[in-house]
């Protein structure tokens, strides 16, 4: 039951990814349409926790070997069941915020 634990500790990471592509994204809205600099201040600090931040792929690359290794046997296949698809749906969802928090940085704080 390695695979299930792998991917309850890879929706935690990857939850806390794409809640500080949010909270990075929303302090630069509130600076760049309120014009208070602390929220760039901070927007710019949580920029760290996704930014350079390869936990989609280092957990997707665990947890298809965990699940590569398991699923030989009947009794781990069974208790997986269909949860196994979060191994590939999750670095799509970490993908798609990467590239939207990224989008949205360069907008919302005056370009490259």
């Amino acid at each position: 039951m390695k695979t299930l634990k792998a991917l309850k500790i890879t929706s935690i990471l990857n939850s806390i990814f794409c809640i500080l592509c949010i909270a990075s994204t929303v302090c630069f809205a509130v600076n760049h349409y309120y014009n208070l600099r602390d929220f760039f201040s901070v927007g710019m600090i949580l920029v760290y926790g996704w930014i350079i931040n390869p936990v989609g792929i280092v957990s997707f690359f665990v947890c298809l070997v965990l699940f590569l290794i398991e699923r030989k046997n009947q009794a781990s296949k069974q208790a997986i069941g269909k949860k196994w698809i979060w191994i590939f749906i999750w670095p799509i969802v970490t993908t798609v915020f990467y590239i939207t928090a990224g989008g949205l940085m360069v907008v919302l704080t005056g370009g490259v």
